[in-house]
């Protein structure tokens, strides 16, 4: 499911910050809304099922198992929703919840070595910074040095966290729900953050505001909607001082309105939970509209390019290495070779005997001295 963004006409940054708008149409689209609703639903019974059995059984390990299954299906779940707001964001037909969740399924662990790669990197950059500390430690010219290293390292590590925390891992998911693999994801997103972080980082404080302001709106008319019911129903169905916030929150009550109060705290329940999906929609919507703004007619075949010609050399370094260690651990566990006998010497000029009395001869006498035995 790769999408092409090369057929949209590039947006200045106004019509950017206008586009952000549209992400509140995100409550409009109802499959994402029931997708959400069923993927926090499934997450809750999964994980409470299996937690119930873990605490009846006192295993520590089927805790452990029902913590990543609604893990898992919140992930993958939430994924599918993307998908969908990421076709409705391009203007693409919508998809079936079944087949968003397939899509999910197959594409959504690319996230996972996303933040992963994202991770050692900075992580790589926190080390090799570690290292030229420790230089910096040398008496004379460590504090001349520490004079450079210390504003440098700053600049790199601020730089770093705000690009994985704004850019990386933000539109991450845009990303692979658009259809890039890892490293395409990795190579585009590199790109954004050295051509487009300022402009990135903007349009996201300003989602926030977006997001946040319609959180607010939305509670502000639940909360007064919930506060005008809860005194009408006190007085008509006579519940009096039952009927308060703390009893709907948590369900409790005596007397004989306790059913009403406990029906109340499950339905007002699931009204704040339905009212919590609709930010998280416009928001999930919002960096997709980011993603696709910042992503608008650039030619990412140069960035690919650099960092697969960067993945060849390590590879290649990496295949050198390891053929040298398998060469060296050959040679350390071959058996030793057998000595060959030394092939006997010549025996010096003086030492010749005589083949008949053995007596020592010259290599120039004819006959010998002993016995007249005769040599040549």
């Amino acid at each position: 499911m790769t999408i092409s963004t090369e057929a949209h006409k590039p947006f200045p940054f106004s019509s950017a910050v206008g586009s952000l708008i549209e992400a509140t149409d995100a409550i409009k689209n109802f499959r994402a809304i029931a997708l959400l609703a069923l993927t926090f639903i499934g997450a809750v019974l999964v994980g409470g099922v299996l937690t119930m059995l873990a605490g009846s059984m006192s295993s520590v390990v089927l805790a452990f198992l029902g913590g990543l299954m609604a893990f898992l299906v919140m992930f993958y779940g939430s994924n599918a929703v993307g998908i969908l707001l990421m076709r409705d964001a391009q203007g693409q037909p919508g998809m079936s919840l079944v087949d968003a969740v397939l899509v999910s399924l197959y594409t959504s662990h690319r996230l996972i070595a996303v933040v992963f790669l994202e991770l050692l990197i900075v992580l790589a950059a926190m080390i090799a910074i570690a290292i030229i500390l420790f230089v910096c430690k040398i008496p004379v010219l460590g504090p001349v040095l520490y004079a450079v290293v210390f504003p440098l390292s700053a600049i790199v590590l601020g730089v770093l966290v705000f690009a994985l925390f704004y850019v990386m891992l933000p539109l991450a998911g845009p990303a692979a729900w658009s259809g890039a693999s890892v490293f395409q994801i990795i190579a585009r997103l590199n790109l954004i953050v050295r051509t487009k972080l300022v402009s990135v980082i903007l349009l996201e404080v300003l989602l926030f505001l977006i997001t946040s302001f319609t959180a607010l709106l939305i509670f502000g008319v639940l909360g007064t909607g919930v506060s005008l019911t809860t005194g009408m129903s006190a007085g008509i169905l006579g519940l009096g001082g039952q009927m308060n916030m703390y009893a709907l929150a948590s369900g409790l009550g005596g007397g004989s309105g306790s059913g009403y109060i406990i029906a109340a705290g499950l339905g007002g329940g699931l009204l704040m939970a339905a009212a919590a999906v609709v930010p998280g929609l416009i928001f999930t919507k919002g960096v997709c509209i980011i993603y696709l703004n910042a992503t608008r007619n650039v030619d990412f075949s140069a960035s690919e390019a650099s960092l697969n010609d960067g993945l060849a050399v390590v590879k290649k370094k990496a295949e050198e290495a390891r053929e040298r260690a398998r060469a060296l651990a050959e040679q350390a566990t071959a058996p030793a070779a057998p000595a060959t006998p030394a092939a006997p010497a010549a025996a010096p000029a003086d030492s010749l005997q005589c083949p008949s009395c053995k007596a020592p001869v010259a290599s120039d006498d004819v006959f010998c001295g002993e016995c007249a035995h005769k040599l040549k």
